[in-house]
């Protein structure tokens, strides 16, 4: 066979020359997977959320072993069969409108787009100079949604006098890492010894909070609270700082380091905000040798910010020297999409800087340029950038807005539902999009209700378990509406499903 036979656009021979495919053999797999992309897309709306697989019977369904030879084009005149017959029976349709548990996963067409283009470059933008164009894009959408929430411009690159500025991490997870290396290293610099650091969050806050205490060495397991405070909250969940103060004081008493205190602007349970301002004007009045650093999570709630109406969520941010906000829960960007800023770039970067001699080059030697692999743990990063750009020219400010306000307008709808069926009871006041609410009775009945609805699989709502006033410790029915396509029959459809597990469990 010629090198031309082997190697030309009609042969099913993998392409291994021009990055391992031919402009050609691009846009005929595209061609087969788009067609299964719109069947997919299409069909959202009409199937049952949560998926009614076993365990193992995926693992079932695909071979044991590689394939010895390759399938080459031939693989893409199958992959739509495939993903429909072995990948769609077990998935939890996240993109659905009638997905209402957890928090959303948010997703759009230009955030769909954006993946794909990144995906075609696939450059490592871990240097300004392995791809100039991903480093300085990012920059800038960092700046854009600074403004687009409000934010001091201490947390902005091109403000003057700041050392300010932020990079897209994964999720809110690896932010809060970077933010505890960050404010362990300015310990250790003003002379105090690791090993006597402690950090504060409240009993409401995240799981990653106590994960990167783990990861970072600060607690064994999640058990260990040696050198991590969980801080109790109020009658609404939102953390005290009274009580946060005296546990500092506690620990300065003790010889031990107060080294990073987090905050929640929207708690995953239910929504809870902590008293930002409260909180960071406390720390301000402690003598800087013995302030912590202040982090805020606000992956979710951060992102209503957009709104004025709802910016008073991240008041007193100005106290904060890190915060995140995840675009990718709630702001029509697809997975992931973590915005990260700092108050002092030079802190975290001094904290995750290390330069090999094969990293080293003119324009980060000069200094004059951002390097964002020292802005997190991994080394290699994508593009992420390139869909934020196009989420925020697709849909403009007003139009997130309008994404954002609508879904508040929804959940308040659905309170009035919950609010006017006796059998339920709401438990915590609405937080923006988030409604939290009971079955009156036996504790065992709100768990009932929930798999009950979840069995029938038409729409998904998720529990909690937290202090409810009057009642202690209660499971809780949380619905979050955050889908994309989300609008009024979708949710007509989720008070239809609760009224038929109510009559299902109550009778």
């Amino acid at each position: 066979m010629s090198e031309k036979q082997a190697t030309g656009p009609n042969t099913d021979r993998p392409e291994l020359g021009s990055g391992g495919y031919s402009a050609d053999q691009f846009s005929k797999a595209l061609a087969h997977l788009e067609q299964w992309a719109g069947s997919y897309l299409g069909s959202l709306e009409e199937r049952d959320v949560v998926s009614k697989r076993q365990p193992g019977e995926t693992l079932a369904m695909l071979p044991e072993h590689p394939p010895e030879s390759g399938e080459g084009m031939g693989l893409w005149e199958r992959v739509g069969d495939e993903l429909r017959e072995i990948v769609e029976p077990g998935l939890v349709h996240w993109q659905s409108p009638n997905f209402f548990a957890y928090f959303p996963c948010s997703g759009s067409l230009p955030g769909v787009m954006g993946e794909l283009a990144s995906a075609v470059m696939n450059v490592n933008g871990m240097l300004w100079s392995t791809s100039p164009s991903a480093t300085e894009l990012e920059m800038r959408m960092v700046n854009w949604c600074a403004e687009l929430f409000g934010l001091p411009d201490a947390f902005r690159f091109d403000a003057e006098g700041s050392n300010g500025g932020g990079c897209i991490q994964g999720t809110a997870s690896e932010g809060v890492l970077a933010a505890l290396c960050a404010a362990r290293k300015r310990k250790v610099d003003s002379g105090r010894d690791r090993g006597t650091m402690c950090i504060y969050t409240s009993t409401q806050a995240h799981s990653s909070i106590v994960k990167a205490a783990m990861v970072a060495g600060l607690a064994d397991g999640p058990d260990d609270h040696s050198r991590v405070r969980l801080i109790e909250t109020d009658a609404n969940l939102r953390m005290n700082p009274e009580a946060l103060y005296e546990s500092i004081e506690r620990d300065l008493y003790a010889g031990l380091t107060p080294c990073l205190v987090s905050t929640t602007q929207g708690t995953t349970s239910t929504g809870a905000v902590d008293p930002l301002g409260e909180i960071g004007a406390l720390l301000a009045a402690m003598p800087s040798s013995k302030r912590p650093w202040l982090h805020v999570d606000a992956a979710w709630g951060g992102v209503a910010a957009a709104c004025p109406e709802f910016r008073s969520l991240l008041d007193g941010v100005g106290h904060a020297d890190s915060l995140c906000i995840n675009p990718h829960k709630w702001m029509l960007t697809n997975f992931d999409c973590d915005l990260f800023w700092v108050r002092d770039r030079d802190a975290l970067t001094s904290a995750m800087s290390i330069t090999p001699a094969y990293l080293h080059n003119e324009q980060s030697d000069r200094g004059g340029v951002v390097d964002f692999r020292d802005w997190h743990v991994p080394l290699g990063r994508r593009m992420r950038a390139l869909k934020l750009w196009w989420v925020l020219r697709y849909f403009g400010v007003e139009g997130i807005r309008e994404h954002i306000r609508n879904h508040v307008r929804l959940a308040w709808r659905f309170e009035q539902f919950v609010e006017n069926e006796p059998r339920l009871r709401v438990v915590f006041e609405r937080s923006l999009s988030l409604v939290c609410f009971l079955v009156e009775g036996e504790d065992g009945l709100t768990m009932q209700l929930i798999e009950s609805i979840n069995a029938r699989g038409r729409v998904m709502i998720s529990h909690t378990r937290v202090e409810v006033p009057g009642l202690g410790a209660r499971f809780v029915a949380r619905v979050a509406i955050g889908a994309s396509g989300v609008c009024d029959r979708h949710l007509d459809l989720l008070t239809e499903e609760i009224g038929k597990a109510l009559e299902e469990v109550l009778h």
